[in-house]
């Protein structure tokens, strides 16, 4: 009996860490979900991976240099079930995202959707940044309107 009881708290122990480790994994606490900004830069390069996608760009800045800059995204199976795949961006493609940045000031943050060349738009999104239908919509409204942030939009009274 005594065997049988120590198998059980240590089952149910090893559960609760396991429940941590994946709480901890899906947390966007250095992400300010309630900032979205845009983006446009050239694609450095797409690590198309588990269990997130990462894509780096190359940004200018006004002083003509380029900061490298890195945004997570989705994983591959949820990229793929929205057709996004390895070679959706490829090194020199210029594309416009929006984001929601990192708190702490460094370059970079979560994918919220990215507008490519052709003018579509996809949703590699992983939950820390909305990129789904809703979000695009919105923002083409306010791109129309040559906003560049959510914050910009809603301090001229713009909410679509």
């Amino acid at each position: 009996m005594g065997k049988i009881l120590a198998r059980f708290l240590v089952t149910v122990g090893m559960g609760f860490c396991l429940a941590q480790l994946v709480q901890a994994h899906h947390s966007f606490v250095a992400v300010d979900r309630n900032v979205e900004r845009l983006i446009v830069g050239t694609v450095a390069r797409w690590t198309f991976n588990n269990p997130h996608s990462w894509l780096y760009l190359d940004v200018e800045n006004e002083d003509g240099t380029t900061t490298l800059w890195s945004f997570e995204g989705s994983g591959v199976i949820s990229l793929l079930r929205k057709r996004i795949t390895g070679d959706t961006f490829q090194p020199g493609d210029r594309v416009t995202f929006m984001y929601c940045p990192l708190k702490d000031g460094r370059p970079g943050g979560h994918l919220g959707w990215a507008q490519l060349d052709d003018g579509s738009f996809i949703d590699p999104s992983d939950g820390g940044c909305a990129g789904d239908e809703e979000t695009i919509d919105r923002w083409k409204g306010w791109l129309e309107q040559g906003f560049t942030s959510k914050a910009e939009a809603e301090a001229a009274g713009v909410v679509l």
